[in-house]
């Protein structure tokens, strides 16, 4: 009788693990950056192509304020128990949307000055579940 229960335990216990292995592979082909149980900061300059971006279980910081990019330009981020702040421009329009499940997402920039005049467009697509996303130009 304890033998059998033992090996439903351990079955247990590999199925979970091979269903958050397979998760994670799965988020790793997905986006090009990756942060799980780490704390990162992420500074793009100049003719850096922006690349989408996953942290699971910690802290990412986006720095977006050197970098040209065209109008329009989307970056994907996903987020997982996390926190992640996204620095932007003055001079960004910012149009964020996705799904949020128990998450916050506050964008702090732009509160004073006229959206009509910006000249560059942000999306965000964004993927957060017990997470954190600040976007702001501070």
């Amino acid at each position: 009788m304890k033998k059998k229960r033992l090996l439903v335990l351990g079955t247990a216990i590999g199925g979970g693990a091979y269903c958050v292995y397979k998760k994670i592979q799965k988020i790793t082909d997905t986006f090009s950056k990756v942060v799980i149980f780490n704390n990162e900061d992420i500074k793009y300059e100049l003719d850096q192509e922006i690349e989408d971006a996953a942290v699971v279980f910690g802290s990412l910081n986006i720095d977006l304020t050197d970098i040209d990019i065209e109008d329009g330009t989307t970056i994907k981020v996903l987020a997982l128990f996390s926190n992640m702040t996204i620095k932007v421009p003055k001079e960004w329009k910012i149009v964020a949307e996705g799904n949020n499940k128990a998450s916050n997402i506050e964008i702090d920039a732009f509160k004073e000055d006229d959206e009509e005049s910006k000249d560059i467009t942000i999306n965000i697509e964004y993927n957060i579940h017990f997470s954190n996303i600040n976007i702001s130009n501070e």
